[in-house]
């Protein structure tokens, strides 16, 4: 030890407080190396019995004070510590002096003896012995003289405390100086702690014992912290210019240390071994064998320090791979940000220079149980969404090597450090396969991210593992099975062929699948599948797939599942006929036939059903029976394999697409169109919606009684029968009605058995009497003539032609035919009953009839055959029948003498609104030299040669023809109250 004599003469003592205890412990590992004996160090504070401000012993084990050790506690700056290999520690700070601090008579005894100094006694000897100009100088300074100077002999009163070779005794000067020394006992900073122990690895353990307090002992250190030393020698250059001593003193050490517990202190600043003012904010504590200023506060630049701060970052990345290699989070650890001093800066940019290429990472893989390390130019770590996801990481790892946890606290840190980072879409992309299980674990972990826009669109391209061993990229268009054991692999590659992607089940159960369905994944079962384009793909190819037979398998496999057929048990029979119905596509199948050819399977029937009864046997032909019996009549119903007429549900339907309907067995469609909607279909796109009909009705050869009441006993038969198909606003009769009333085994129209229909009507046969009504009205059976409808015109206009009716029934088909003109649409017949001249009923070529306009018109019985309709209707009955208006014909030139205007009564105009308000009477009237008794001009002038043909004319332009009657009286009467209060009930 020395004393600082510039220190003891011209500092405050107070700045040594601090360093009191550490410069103390200093000595007593100083002793401890020497003796090589475990460094132990007593810190007692004793009361005066007197009330003075007591005493502190510090008493340590070691090499004893000799007389070597007494001569560097006296003189000026010479240290007994000359070895530069082992004085290292003791050769900083400021030394014994630091006694003084609290204390101006320090003793120190040891095994060999005793000695101790005076301020006080130094003053008084060299009074004493002094010459005058010495005795002056003391008297100058007020007695103060340097307390180390002169050793005085310390009496033997106190004892080395037992265990201990050495004890230092400091009389405490004041009540100040024991305040300070409780503070620096107890845990202030600079006192005892464990950083001093770390300080000075030589000493093993330190007791400190207070008034008051229970003893405390710090020793263990190594349980408390994680410790790594280095140690070396400088270069001579580098130390060129430094003082003589430190040029002797080659060696260096430092020493890092990290807490292993939460609550432990670090001092935040660098100690060399002693606290320096150089702020180093870090989680580990840093001690080293720095050269320091003459303050012995900042650590001197120079290449010395530069030397120990590349060892300082060489040994914290060695740390930092220590503490990673045991599980610890060593990237936490790593300095970064804004720097608290030059000293601070300087170790950072060389801890994180050399971090790049130390194993300082953690994989989030694992070895054998054990932490993987790596070096950041060989990391990967994700960004943004779930870059620190424990379990999103740990399904990536086995899968993506070098793979990190990136925090988004050090998330700039792997960006600085080197480490490659991907983006999660990135990542996936990169992925290798990976089999069900990893998939699915994998999933899992992406689950919590779906609710993420970001994190969905860099999912999107996601690997997914199939059922049928492929991988693809992007769970959108793939399909979640609700059943895992819908689909065995080898379905599942069959359909694959045509693009079915079915997610392989065990990398689809629990979050994963939430995540997949997220992602665009559609669940469903059994009717999903079936109905995905894949699947209709398959089975329109199956003719020609290498194997037929598989393909079969595959898809009938589904249909049972569909429809819940297992074998020896029957399913639902409305699922069976849904799915035939819903899926026409199905009827494409390629099944064996009886001579084990292959046919589509809406071209094979079922034995002993109605289908093989009543269908063509040159296009249809019984089932294999090895099928029949392996998949029973269900499976083979509901895809389309006949048992009886078969229905198909079309969803959306274009009549300008003949060629797709001839393809769904549409009997007679391009007739249907060109004889029903041929007047709209020329105007663009046609699409009919939501209709049922029976495929292949050409195919029926015998059995139409079976047939018919096969059809009409199902409700989506009869909707097939009676439905009419819709096109925008404009509602017409369905194909199937059209095609049974021209190609089924009945007439167009004919009467019921039991109805009261006329008999011009060809009879329907007894067996329609049990269908139901709505058939029979479809199929054109007419319980009485007043029911017949617009669809049934056809077919009346063709029997009135062929078998005469009476004029009543005309009258009952023309007011039909006016009702129904607008709307219907058919091809116009080549021959008409109609009245001749004279009223009577004849038939007459189309050529030759006419359609009266008006009442007017119907009076001039010399332009042909007439039909009388309803006025208001004529014209559109003569454009849909392509006949002549009675005004084509005549010319309508009148002649007739002057005549005599009379008014119209109002009466008239209560009855019929809109009349003249009067009529020319004439004695004599003729239209195109014809005679007539009334006529009504385009002035909507009544012309007539008498009131009751004036009131016919006046009814014709009121449109109330029946009322003219009523209009005559009116024109003719005194009383015209009688006539109103007949026609008008409740008139007063």
């Amino acid at each position: 030890m020395r004393e600082d004599a510039n220190a003891e003469e011209d500092a405050s003592l107070g700045a040594y407080r601090d360093r009191l205890v550490v410069e103390l412990a200093q000595n007593a590992a100083d002793a401890a190396s020497a003796a090589g004996v475990e460094g132990r160090l007593l810190l007692r504070l004793l009361d005066d019995p007197a009330g003075g401000p007591g005493r502190l012993l510090a008493a340590n084990t070691g090499t004893p004070l000799d007389a070597a050790g007494v001569q560097g506690l006296a003189t000026l700056r010479a240290s007994a510590k000359r070895d530069p290999a082992t004085a290292v520690v003791g050769r900083f700070g400021v030394g014994f002096a630091a006694v003084l601090a609290v204390c101006d008579d320090p003793a120190v005894r040891s095994v060999p003896g005793a000695v101790r100094f005076s301020r006080s006694a130094s003053a008084d000897l060299l009074r004493s012995r002094g010459s005058a100009a010495l005795v002056a100088e003391v008297d100058g300074r007020d007695g103060h003289v340097p307390a180390l100077r002169l050793p005085f002999p310390a009496p033997d009163a106190a004892a080395v405390p037992a265990g201990y070779d050495t004890v230092v005794e400091l009389p405490l000067r004041d009540a100040d100086a024991r305040a300070a020394v409780e503070a620096l006992l107890t845990g202030s900073p600079g006192g005892v702690d464990d950083v001093l122990l770390l300080a000075l690895p030589a000493l093993a353990e330190i007791v400190v014992e207070v008034p008051g307090a229970a003893p405390r002992r710090l020793a263990d250190v190594h349980e408390r912290w994680r410790v790594l030393r280095r140690s070396g020698r400088h270069d001579p250059a580098d130390l060129a210019d430094r003082g003589v001593e430190d040029r002797r003193r080659l060696g260096w050490q430092l020493t890092w240390a990290l807490p292993t517990a939460a609550e432990a202190r670090t001092p935040g600043v660098v100690c060399a071994p002693t606290p320096t003012d150089e702020d180093l904010p870090w989680p580990a504590v840093l001690v080293a064998t720095f050269p320091l200023g003459p303050d012995r506060r900042r650590i001197a630049p120079g290449r010395a320090a530069d030397v120990l701060l590349d060892a300082a970052a060489d040994a914290f990345c060695a740390l930092l791979s220590e503490l990673a290699g045991d599980g610890g989070d060593a990237l936490a650890l790593l300095p970064y940000g804004a720097a608290a001093g030059r000293v601070d800066a300087e170790l950072r940019l060389r801890v994180l220079d050399r971090a790049r290429a130390a194993p300082v990472l953690s994989a989030v893989e694992r070895v054998d149980g054990a932490p993987m390390l790596l070096r950041p130019s060989s990391a990967v770590a994700l960004t943004g969404a779930g870059a620190d996801d424990p379990a999103l990481l740990g399904a990536l790892a086995p899968a993506l090597a070098g793979l990190v946890a990136a925090p988004r606290a050090v998330d700039r840190l792997l960006t600085e450090l080197g480490v490659t980072r991907l983006g999660l879409a990135d990542v996936l992309d990169l992925l290798p396969g990976l089999d069900a299980e990893g998939s699915r674990e994998l999933f899992a972990a992406l689950a919590p991210l779906a609710a993420d826009p970001s994190a969905r669109e860099a999912m999107s391209g996601l690997p997914v593992p199939l059922l049928d061993g492929r991988r693809v990229h992007g769970a959108r268009g793939t399909v979640l099975l609700d059943d895992p054991d819908l689909l065995g692999t080898q379905a599942a590659q069959v359909f694959a062929a045509h693009g079915l992607r079915v997610v392989d089940p065990a990398a689809s159960q629990g979050p994963a699948r939430e995540l997949l369905s997220r992602l665009g994944a559609r669940e469903g079962g059994a009717w999903a599948v079936l109905t995905d384009p894949a699947v209709r793909a398959a089975v329109v190819a199956s003719p020609d797939a290498e194997d037929p037979d598989e393909v079969a398998a595959a898809v009938l496999d589904l249909v049972a599942a569909v429809i819940g057929s297992q074998p020896g048990s029957a399913a639902e029979e409305e699922t069976v006929l849904r799915t035939a119905r819903e899926l026409p596509w199905l009827a494409d199948l390629a099944l064996p036939d009886v001579e084990d050819d292959l046919a589509p399977a809406g071209a094979l029937l079922l034995p002993g059903t109605l289908a093989e009864r009543a269908f063509d046997p040159d296009d249809v032909t019984p089932v294999a029976p090895e099928t029949l019996q392996e998949w029973g009549s269900d499976v083979l119903r509901a895809v389309g394999v006949l048992s009886g007429p078969a229905l198909t549900h079309v969803a959306e339907l274009d009549l300008n697409d003949l060629d797709g309907a001839d393809d769904a067995g549409l009997a007679g469609f391009a007739d249907y169109v060109e004889d029903v909607w041929a007047d709209l279909v020329e105007e663009g796109e046609a699409l009919v919606a939501d209709v049922v009909v029976v495929r292949d009705l050409d195919l029926v050869l015998d059995a139409w009684p079976e047939v018919l009441a096969d059809l009409a006993g199902s409700p989506a038969g009869l909707q097939a029968l009676t439905g009419p198909w819709t096109l925008g606003a404009h509602r017409r009769q369905g194909l199937v009605a059209w095609w049974l009333r021209r190609h089924g085994p009945l007439p167009d129209v004919s009467r019921a058995p039991d109805g009261a229909a006329p008999p011009w009507l060809p009879l329907a046969p007894e067996w329609v009497a049990p269908l139901p009504p709505l058939a029979r009205r479809a199929l054109g059976v007419l319980p009485d003539l007043a029911s017949a409808g617009a669809d049934d015109l056809p077919g009346l206009l063709r029997a009135s032609a062929g078998s005469p009716p009476a004029a009543v029934d005309l009258m009952l088909l023309w007011a039909l035919l006016g009702r129904s003109a607008q709307a219907a649409v058919f091809a116009a017949p080549q021959r008409f009953a109609a009245l001749d001249a004279a009223g009577a009923v004849v038939v007459a070529e189309a050529d030759d009839v006419v359609v009266v306009d008006s009442p007017a018109w119907a009076q001039r019985t010399d332009l042909g055959p007439r039909l009388l309709v309803p006025a208001a209707a004529a014209t559109a009955v003569a454009d849909l029948l392509e006949l002549d208006l009675s005004s084509e014909r005549g010319a309508g030139r009148l002649e007739h003498p002057a005549g005599e205007t009379h008014p119209v009564p109002a009466t008239v105009g209560v009855l019929a609104a809109g009349v003249p308000a009067t009529w020319s009477q004439v004695t004599s009237l003729r239209c195109d030299g014809q005679p007539v008794r009334f006529w009504v001009t385009a002035e909507d002038e009544v012309i007539a040669v008498d009131p009751a043909a004036a009131a016919c004319g006046l009814a014709q332009v009121a449109g109330a023809w029946p009322l003219r009657g009523a209009l005559t009286e009116l024109l003719t009467t005194d009383s015209p109250a009688a006539v109103l209060g007949a026609e008008l009930p409740g008139l007063p």
